[in-house]
């Protein structure tokens, strides 16, 4: 065992979640990257190792993502194994390039389990990749934390090999809209008409109206499409809030284009609209807008324990690439939930798979810390979802600035499915 861990982590029964009944964990010191081991080529010869496998979208539309969640878990293996592994194991990251694409990533996944023989397996950014990965992750009965946040990979398309510490498009659009209200009651959502726009629109407009507020429109457009000045035009003119959840050049566009037009309402979006984006490059037009995110991209912006380490984990400054403020902490911490998990159901190998799975349905909880950095959360037993704080950031003098942090201290919407009552 680590001398620097503290193996209590509060559970409780899968239907009692609130995380007022949360007493923590005492943070680890230590953080990671990994050995040698920790290749895209594969790994090292140690039988007694435990071995983490990252599906990691190196290529394609979300290479970015790909890029900071191989970084992290890199320096987070190599810092776990310095201070002496898990429960006395070293630890090996086995990373394989999910091309950002669904066919690709459930090959990764069987090359990692197979091959590579890995114990547990992070998920690609992709949700779909998550969702055609999920039944393999059932059928080789490997423990599964994707890292896709579309809603029903813990729900329709969801298995109990599967458990999500990321938040769900759900609870961002439900942290979004509990914000948004103070702006006003009369929402217009403009969207870009692929599933993760149409997933925003679909939650924020319930979630709007599950508060008696109005959604006056929802206007589609097209990937790809640079001018949104057709588009902007439609929004009707007692619009109090106009919610974003555009991608590319859609996005970047839109902030400057419905400010020339005096378009009407406060903006308001989901983070990864702007991920990866130098914020000081999106011109005046981008002052005011505002994004929820799971942590602010700036260490300043933000007063939770730990982000400092995570930064360290990163070293953005050794890097051009933009930092991922909002995402990549979901990578890290799931490999403390891993640690957390294996310690306390003293997991020795995959005979222990399920117990590991049926921890994380009596619901443990966490605070923050070195080893959960985004802060304090919380696991729904019934469909094995974390839920967690969120912070509200807004583009103020060419800077992302964090405006306010929204406490969660129970679920914010209803479980999809109920993955713990099905069979392994």
């Amino acid at each position: 065992m680590s001398e620097n861990h503290n193996p209590r982590v509060e559970g409780h029964n899968r239907d009692v979640t609130r995380r007022s009944a949360l007493k923590g964990l005492t943070a680890l010191a230590g953080a990671g990257s990994i050995s040698l081991a920790g290749c895209t080529e594969g790994g090292g010869d140690d039988d007694d190792s435990i071995k983490i496998g990252l599906q990691a979208d190196l290529t394609g539309a979300l290479s970015i993502y790909g890029f900071w969640h191989r970084r992290i878990l890199e320096n987070y293996v190599e810092s776990i194994n310095e201070n002496d592994g898990i429960d006395g194991r070293q630890v090996e990251l086995h990373v394989e390039d999910t091309e950002t694409d669904s066919e690709a990533g459930g090959q990764v996944f069987r090359r990692l389990v197979q091959q590579e023989d890995v114990d547990f397996v992070i998920g690609s950014q992709s949700s779909g990749v998550s969702i055609a990965t999920n039944p393999l992750a059932k059928q080789m009965q490997v423990p599964y934390f994707p890292l896709g946040e579309a809603p029903s990979i813990t729900g329709s398309d969801g298995n109990r090999w599967v458990v999500r510490n990321n938040h769900s498009t759900e609870h961002a659009a439900e942290i979004a809209v509990e914000h948004g209200m103070d702006s006003g009651s009369r929402w217009t959502i403009i969207y870009q008409d692929y599933a993760f726009g149409q997933q925003y629109r679909d939650t924020v407009s319930a979630a709007v109206e599950r508060r008696d507020g109005e959604v006056l429109t929802s206007i589609g457009v097209p990937v790809g499409e640079s001018d949104l000045t057709s588009y902007l035009n439609k929004v009707p003119d007692d619009t109090e809030v106009l919610f974003n959840a555009l991608i590319g050049a859609s996005s970047l566009n839109f902030l400057q284009q419905s400010a020339d037009l005096g378009t009407p309402g406060q903006r308001l979006g989901a983070i990864a609209s702007i991920e990866g984006v130098d914020i000081s490059q999106t011109g005046e037009g981008a002052q005011g807008a505002e994004y929820v995110t799971m942590l602010p991209r700036e260490a300043t912006n933000t007063d939770v324990d730990g982000v400092d380490r995570l930064r360290e984990m990163a070293d953005p400054s050794g890097t051009d690439n933009i930092y991922l403020g909002g995402h990549i902490n979901a990578s890290y911490e799931a490999l403390s939930w891993i640690e957390d998990a294996v310690m306390e159901t003293e997991w020795s190998g995959e005979d222990d798979n399920q117990a590991f799975i049926e921890w994380f349905e009596e619901g443990p909880s966490v605070e923050g810390g070195d080893r959960y950095p985004q802060g304090p959360k919380f696991f729904r037993g019934e469909d094995h979802q974390a839920f967690m704080d969120m912070h509200i950031e807004r583009i103020e003098g060419g800077e992302l600035v964090n405006a306010t942090r929204v406490s969660v201290d129970e679920p914010t919407f209803e479980a999809r499915a109920n993955l713990a009552g099905q069979e392994f």
